[in-house]
C-alpha cells in the first residue's frame, strides 16, 4: 500500500513560497493519476494523486548539476519538514558514480538514480 505524503494543496502553498516564479508548481489536480506539476528545461516534477493526496513525487532532470534541482529539491525538504544531510550526501553520491543511491529521514524515502547522464529522483513515504 502506497502512503500518503501531503496534501497537494498543502504542498503547492508552502513549496511555491521557497521557490523562484518558473518552478511554481500548477494551481491545482482535477483528478487522480500522475501529472506534471512543473517543467522547466532540463527539469520536470510529476506527482502521483490519490484523492488530492500525493503519494510519489518524481524529479527528472536532462543534467547530473543544475541549480534548479538544487532549489526545487531544498523546498521540497522544507515543505515536507525533512530536511536533512543525508538527502544532500545521496544526491552527490549519485552523480559522482552514476548510480542509484537512497537515503531516508522523518520516513521520507528519497531514490537518487544518476545512470545515464540523467538524474531521476523518487520521493515516497516509508512506514
Amino acid at each position: 500500500m502506497t502512503k500518503t505524503l501531503v496534501n497537494y494543496q498543502t504542498l503547492k502553498n508552502s513549496f511555491n513560497q521557497e521557490v523562484s516564479t518558473q518552478l511554481q508548481m500548477v494551481d491545482s489536480l482535477s483528478k487522480n493519476g500522475k501529472f506534471l506539476v512543473i517543467q522547466t528545461d532540463p527539469i520536470t516534477v510529476e506527482v502521483e494523486v490519490n484523492t488530492n493526496n500525493i503519494e510519489t513525487i518524481t524529479i527528472k532532470s536532462k543534467l547530473l548539476n543544475t541549480p534548479l534541482y538544487d532549489e526545487i529539491f531544498i523546498a521540497l525538504e522544507k515543505s515536507l519538514n525533512c530536511s536533512s544531510v543525508k538527502f544532500y550526501n545521496a544526491y552527490k553520491s549519485a552523480i559522482k558514480n552514476g548510480t542509484v543511491v537512497t537515503a531516508e529521514n522523518n520516513n521520507i524515502k528519497v531514490v537518487h538514480d544518476a545512470r545515464n547522464g540523467q538524474l531521476n529522483v523518487k520521493i515516497t513515504k516509508e512506514n
